[in-house]
């Protein structure tokens, strides 16, 4: 059974709370001579304890939470239902890591909205994430739902086609759905062509969302302030699921401790990662909510550190959660 502290299931006065100064102090430990940029918050009830709280960085996957956010907020206002048949074809892949692509014949693959929901969250499907922001209007209407949804700091411009592809140097094509045709564009781009589209994106505010922004919604979808109480515990089920980044926040959990996440990764130039993200919801033994946001920029530190240094402040927040 799902708990929700927004519910009221656990009584105020046994409820736990971080240890919000020492616990920033132990961010800031954690981080100190970490090669790249690292933004953490923390939040609870009682406030947040934050390293660069208000600098964006780039969401990478993330976004594909942010997506489901939206959709479950059309499935609140029945404009979409979880149980829809969606018949996806060839022209609707996008690229990269979307193992939906290998159900789609040339008929097609008939799924659902909560199939995509749950691989755009669960398996990082960049297929479903993309077909999913098609049907809710585009990414202007996702961040269209995210605002009227009261959520700050976090923006949604492009879909995964278009991102990851000027990334690379390149404009999207619809033979790109073709991964043999998309290698072949990425090879085809200069390296100087290549090192100036990766260096835009490192600076790029699109698509970037600040540690607090994204803790601040987090916190409020745990405690039922975002969505409605059917589809809060329906998205959190779904992020408990989460396949990607069991060494990243997941390993730094307690006995008794749960999580909800979503993580991001970017590719790399010259040896350079310009994002490694995760994010989530902790839910203690108690029942209370945590929410954490873990985001690495412009790094040179191997996968094991990045993820190490994830484990790690997810640890700290447990070690800094006390019951009353």
């Amino acid at each position: 059974m799902l708990k929700l502290s927004a519910l009221f299931l656990v009584p105020a006065c046994f409820a736990g709370s971080l240890q919000l100064a020492p616990l920033e102090h132990e961010f800031q430990t954690l981080i100190a001579g970490f090669d790249g940029r690292v933004g953490v918050c923390a939040q609870d009830a009682k406030g947040h304890a934050c390293i660069n709280a208000g600098r964006p960085f780039s969401l990478q996957s993330v976004m594909k939470l942010l997506v489901a956010i939206a959709a479950m907020d059309a499935v609140d206002h029945r404009q979409l239902r979880l149980e829809e048949s969606v018949l996806v074809r060839r022209q609707d892949l996008s690229l990269f890591h979307q193992p939906l692509a290998d159900l789609v014949t040339d008929q097609g693959y008939r799924t659902t909205n909560a199939d995509l929901i749950r691989r755009a969250v669960v398996d990082s499907d960049s297929a479903a994430a993309d077909i999913l922001a098609a049907r809710l209007g585009g990414p202007r209407a996702v961040q269209s739902r995210l605002t009227r949804l009261g959520v700050t700091g976090i923006r949604i411009d492009r879909d995964e086609r278009h991102l990851q592809t000027e990334i690379a140097g390149l404009e999207w094509k619809p033979e790109f759905v073709d991964a043999a045709a998309l290698k072949r564009a990425i090879d085809a781009v200069p390296a100087a062509r290549r090192e100036e589209a990766y260096g835009a994106y490192q600076t790029d505010i699109r698509d970037t969302s600040t540690p607090d922004g994204m803790t601040t919604m987090l916190f409020r979808l745990a405690t039922g302030k975002l969505l409605s109480i059917s589809s809060t515990k329906h998205l959190i089920h779904v992020m408990r699921q989460t396949a990607t980044g069991e060494d990243r926040l997941k390993a730094g959990l307690a006995p008794g401790w749960k999580i909800g996440h979503k993580t991001g990764t970017s590719g790399s130039w010259k040896g350079v990662t310009a994002a490694t993200n995760d994010v989530g919801i902790l839910t203690a033994p108690d029942g209370e909510a945590v929410s954490l946001a873990a985001f690495i920029a412009d790094t040179r530190e191997s996968p094991a550190a990045r993820a190490a240094l994830m484990a790690n402040l997810a640890a700290a927040a447990i070690r800094r959660y006390r019951t009353q």
